[in-house]
Order: structure tokens, then sequence, then C-alpha cells
């Protein structure tokens, strides 16, 4: 899979409120479809996806999610970053009953979803590593975060 572009700094809010992960993926959900990345039906299929299979995780430097939907509702791959100003509550991936606080949320976008485990382990060891987790908290212009992220993204960090 081709993930030199996954990022886009059209895709990034940095420092966003939100009052609630509803209300997180509404706007997200709503921001995708009018850009054309995903279909209509993504919203929903976001919601129940994320109540089937959690996708909050705890990583070395902060705690993320990683919500995503089945390729059929996918138009044009993507990684849409959203860095909260406060912290939204997601279950644990590995154990649901446990709820994580989660600063950062990676939306996956994959049109193959025999690339989805490619990219979905790609990113979990990228979180694991302390650079590319400052990279996302410090820097503030979202072009260069782009350029940051899908270099670290393409092995060329």
């Amino acid at each position: 899979m081709e993930f030199k572009s996954l990022f886009s700094s059209r895709l990034m809010k940095l420092n966003h409120p939100y009052p609630s992960r509803e209300k997180l993926f509404e706007e997200v959900a709503q921001d995708l479809v009018s850009q054309g990345y995903v279909k209509g039906s993504y919203q929903d299929a976001l919601i129940q996806r994320e109540r089937s299979f959690p996708t909050g995780l705890r990583t070395n430097y902060c705690n993320i999610a990683i919500p995503h939907t089945d390729a059929v509702h996918v138009k044009t791959p993507f990684i849409y970053l959203v860095q909260l100003r406060d912290e939204l509550e997601f279950q644990n991936m590995g154990n649901a009953s446990e709820e994580l606080s989660v600063k950062l949320i990676f939306f996956l976008g994959i049109t193959e979803p025999k690339n989805q485990t490619i990219l979905l382990s790609t990113l979990m060891e990228l979180f694991q590593t302390e650079e590319f987790s400052k990279i996302i908290f410090e820097e503030k212009d979202t072009k260069q975060l782009e350029k940051k992220l899908n270099t670290f993204l393409t092995g060329g960090n």
C-alpha cells in the first residue's frame, strides 16, 4: 500500500474542542463527506464499528484512538488527525470495560481491506516512538505537520 500522502493538512484539527465523542464523529464525518473522502454511510458505520470494536489504545506517550470503518464506506484513502484540546473517553481496544482518556484521534480511511492491518501495525509502531508523538504535539503548522507525518509513515524519518 502507498502511504506517502495519507496525511493531509486539510484533514487535521489541532487543539480542537469537542464536547463529546458523538459530536467529534459527527463533525469529522461531515467534513470527510464534504471533501469527497467518504460516502454518506460513513458516520453511522463509524459509530457502529466503535461500539462493536473499540479503538482506544494505550501507548508509551499518550492514549490514542484509531476509529475506522469497513472499506465500503471510503472513497479515497486518508488519515484524519484530531488533536483534542480536552481529552475524551474511548473504550480500550484490548479491554472494552476499560475507559481511556484520549487526546489524539486518527480516523483511518482505507479502500483496500487487506491494507488496513498493514496501516494499523505501522501506526502502532510509530505511536510507540517518542519522536513521532512529540511532533504531533509540538508542531502547530498543519502543512509542516503533514510533511513530517507523511515522512514518518514512509519510513523516511
